[in-house]
């Protein structure tokens, strides 16, 4: 065919087009995988895949492609895959030691936090205590919990008792319910993470919060005269009989064990955190918070000291060898939103971040959350994020160790504080807070 003919064709094409109503598009170039490798799964998955689903709705060049693990599954993903070089675009991650454990395989996100002005979106408290290592930005805060004691209202109700503000009250409490055939509290910590809280309050209701920060340093011993007071507190606890025995919390799940036993009535309390509010109004539970279930803060037992509040901060971080970084900050600050937040808050229990999510976004049981914190002068991260992480599982096995055998806690805490020294030793150096 001449050149004339290809003319023609063309032009018989286009009118026939023209005809038809119809226009010649340019081809979409396709989006973008962006993937994503998280901890919130089962009792803590909501809000993950309606924001992702958001997301992907309203980006052209990105699509998000989510994959929940188990808490111990991922623990071991995130070391297994950032050592052998192939990690996804963007991980979840605990804000704290285990961040700090692993900043140098992780690309700052100085720029994202610039260009999305998110110095005016999260407070220079969390900003400091979640996001900042070394001088730079690494976390993304996405959900902020609160650890306190759930307790089922209508044990409560039925035995004329308030939530305690004291320690004396909380012993009180306990014996009132321990009396009464009730188990005054569940614990479950079959995961071994859930009995640190015990721990932790104990500790940090008893010193100075200066001393928590040096024992997790390694500045302090865990067989000094106050960490072993706070054993021998904690036994006093288990030797009342304030516990569940049967089955024993080291055989015990938090989630299927523990809380299922406050659901039942057969426990009235268990320290937690605020993922048990998504939990407890589930489908499965159909509670209503404030009406079925309650909190109240850990108990005073030093009045002198500062109130302290306590809980993970959730975020996300972004490798350094991540395959689509510039899909992971688009990401990044899509998640940093108020709508964003907002999604994870109502799904799983948690506070915002995000200071522009509005309080009338909370329950009255995040919004307490959230007086109590505003209250609290210091917000520290429980052991396992405050330590380093081997330093933090000597001291989980210790908990377990404790529970099982109270009695030795004096030769229980010497063998942590000699394994602790060894492990601290071999990691110089300062956990970031």
């Amino acid at each position: 065919m001449t050149i004339k003919g290809w003319q023609l064709l063309g032009s018989l094409v286009l009118c026939l087009l023209a005809a038809c109503g119809q226009e010649v598009a340019p081809a979409k170039p396709p989006r973008s995988t962006v993937t994503f490798l998280h901890y919130f799964s089962d009792s803590l998955s909501g809000g993950v895949g309606e924001t992702a689903q958001a997301f992907n709705a309203q980006n052209t060049s990105h699509e998000l492609k989510a994959v929940s693990l188990d808490h111990e599954a991922f623990k071991s993903s995130i070391r297994d895959t950032l050592q052998a070089g192939n990690p996804p675009d963007l991980y979840s991650n605990w804000a704290g030691a285990r961040t700090a454990a692993i900043v140098d395989r992780l690309q700052p996100i100085d720029d994202v936090w610039a260009s999305a002005g998110l110095d005016a979106v999260f407070s220079p408290a969390v900003t400091q205590a979640a996001s900042e290592y070394a001088g730079h930005k690494y976390l993304l805060p996405l959900t902020q919990h609160y650890i306190g004691i759930f307790y089922n209202k209508r044990l409560f109700a039925e035995h004329g008792l308030q939530p305690p503000a004291s320690w004396d009250e909380f012993l009180a409490v306990c014996e009132r319910l321990k009396a009464a055939g009730v188990t005054p509290i569940a614990l479950g910590a079959r995961d071994k993470w859930p009995a640190q809280f015990w721990f932790d309050f104990l500790l940090l209701r008893s010193v100075p919060y200066e001393f928590r920060q040096r024992l997790m340093n390694g500045e302090a011993r865990f067989d000094d005269p106050r960490v072993l007071a706070v054993f021998a507190r904690w036994k006093r606890l288990l030797d009342a009989g304030y516990f569940n025995r049967q089955p024993h919390p080291n055989s015990l799940a938090w989630d299927s064990g523990a809380n299922e036993m406050v659901y039942r009535g057969e426990a009235a309390m268990t320290l937690m955190g605020t993922w048990n509010i998504g939990y407890f109004t589930n489908p499965a539970h159909g509670w209503e918070a404030g009406r079925d279930f309650d909190f109240f803060p850990f108990p005073v037992i030093d009045p002198q000291l500062p109130r302290v509040a306590m809980g993970p901060i959730d975020g996300l971080v972004l490798p350094r060898q991540a395959a689509n970084p510039a899909g992971a900050r688009a990401v990044l600050a899509y998640f940093a939103g108020a709508a964003a937040q907002q999604a994870f808050s109502r799904g799983s229990g948690a506070l915002a971040p995000n200071r522009q999510v509005p309080a009338s976004a909370y329950n009255e049981l995040q919004q307490r959350v959230r007086d109590d914190i505003g209250r609290s002068p210091i917000f520290t991260f429980a052991f396992d994020l405050a330590a380093p992480p081997a330093v933090a599982s000597l001291g989980l096995d210790a908990f377990a160790d404790f529970l099982a055998f109270p009695q030795s806690y004096p030769e229980i805490a010497r063998q942590l504080a000699a394994d602790a020294a060894t492990a601290f030793a071999a990691r110089p150096g300062k956990v970031v807070q």
